[in-house]
């Protein structure tokens, strides 16, 4: 039996506004604009998973059938849960619903609530796709080549050209992790792995993305504080929301990795 509360990240005992709000706040992330330019296999699972969402949402804000819901969800073992039968929404209702407002927080505000472990499709899903789109904006960018690093998702080098008569720009390393939620945790476990990936013959930057963000505020004391105990040694950070490409640069992000970061956003628009 689907767990509508998990799949919206919700309590049990979340009332009504707090569903509607959860609600708009995960349709946004699977409407069909924002993943037409992804291919059939991302587009399908995008549409699954907005219909579930779509069918948690018309149960929970009916005062009858959560009761009857929950009842159901207390009393179905977890093994035998997929197969409680929930009324199905009416076939015009996701795509109705999947035009819902986008989430009104822009980057910087506090803390976005992110996938949890039962709603491990819906989080896979935007994984794949953004570590997907996030390949090709590299390509569509300029030569690179893979420089794969243990514990990063994506790993490459950019391959600058050199001038006949002037340095070239230095090749860039960009390693990229996905995390649920980029916070001062992630930041801490992804800095590690950064020092031991970094090579004298290029700037290491590392883009720290995931679909929830921590504020700017705790972001930059994490950043801070790894870069004192590791004595500067450490490298360029940049987090990133993969939901609308928003990242955090900080005042020396090598050009290559901005204009990448502003591709994606300009896509987005």
């Amino acid at each position: 039996m689907k767990n509508f509360y998990s799949l919206l990240s919700v309590a049990r005992n979340a009332p009504v506004d707090e569903i509607k709000k959860a609600f708009r706040r995960e349709i946004a992330r699977y409407h069909p604009d924002k993943v037409q330019h992804l291919g059939d296999e991302f587009q399908q699972m995008a549409s699954g998973i907005a219909a579930d969402l779509t069918e948690a949402y018309r149960i929970l804000m009916d005062p009858s059938l959560r009761q009857v819901y929950d009842e159901a969800l207390s009393a179905a073992p977890a093994e035998t849960a997929a197969r409680t039968h929930v009324p199905p929404p009416p076939a015009a209702e996701p795509q109705a619903s999947a035009r819902a407002e986008p989430p009104e927080d822009t980057f910087g505000t506090p803390p976005r609530a992110t996938p949890r472990s039962s709603s491990t499709a819906g989080f896979d899903f935007v994984k794949r796709a953004s570590l997907s789109r996030l390949k090709d904006a590299m390509e569509e960018l300029g030569p690179v080549e893979p420089a794969p690093a243990s514990g990063f998702d994506v790993a490459v080098t950019t391959k600058p050209k050199r001038g006949l008569f002037k340095k070239g720009d230095d090749s860039v390393r960009i390693l990229t992790r996905f995390v649920p939620v980029v916070d001062g945790d992630a930041v801490a476990d992804v800095w590690a792995s950064a020092l031991k990936a970094k090579t004298p013959d290029a700037i290491l930057c590392v883009l720290l993305v995931g679909p929830g963000m921590a504020t700017s505020k705790d972001l930059s004391t994490a950043v801070s504080e790894q870069r004192r105990k590791s004595r500067n040694a450490g490298p360029v950070l940049v987090p990133v929301d993969v939901r609308d490409w928003d990242a955090l640069f900080p005042p020396d992000t090598p050009a290559p990795v901005r204009a990448l970061i502003q591709r994606l956003r300009d896509e987005k628009r």
